[in-house]
């Protein structure tokens, strides 16, 4: 079973890390995608913002939606990682709860007797 919850933790970690990769690739792919049609309607003159000050407005939207998603993910992942814990201490307690049964003997009262006459 530990080997499992090993497995099933390493797993969480490589999707966890896909997911902020991904997270990462698609944000710059959106970037690149919407400064496209920007930069057509500033070289025509017909966009009336700085480039600067459009670029930093831009990154910063982008950037606030892909680091929600980056903290959502990071904090589903610690809630994974807390849950594989608790279950790993579970097995712990179960295991130790049988041991411990397992080791414990019946004793007789030392005063127990057979008794040897009838009453009638």
């Amino acid at each position: 079973m530990k080997t499992a919850l090993t497995r099933l933790e390493a797993l969480k970690d490589l999707v966890q890390q896909a997911i902020d990769t991904g997270a990462t690739s698609v944000e710059q792919i959106h970037k690149t995608i919407a400064a496209l049609p920007l930069a057509v309607l500033e070289k025509q003159g017909l966009l009336d913002i700085d480039s600067d000050k459009r670029d930093e407005l831009w990154d910063k939207s982008f950037g606030q939606v892909y680091e929600a998603i980056r903290r959502v993910n990071q904090e589903v992942g610690e809630l994974a990682s807390q849950a594989f814990e608790t279950i790993e201490d579970q097995i712990i307690i179960q295991k130790n709860i049988s041991d411990a049964d397992a080791e414990k003997q019946v004793i007789e009262s030392p005063v127990a007797v057979e008794p040897t006459s009838k009453v009638v």
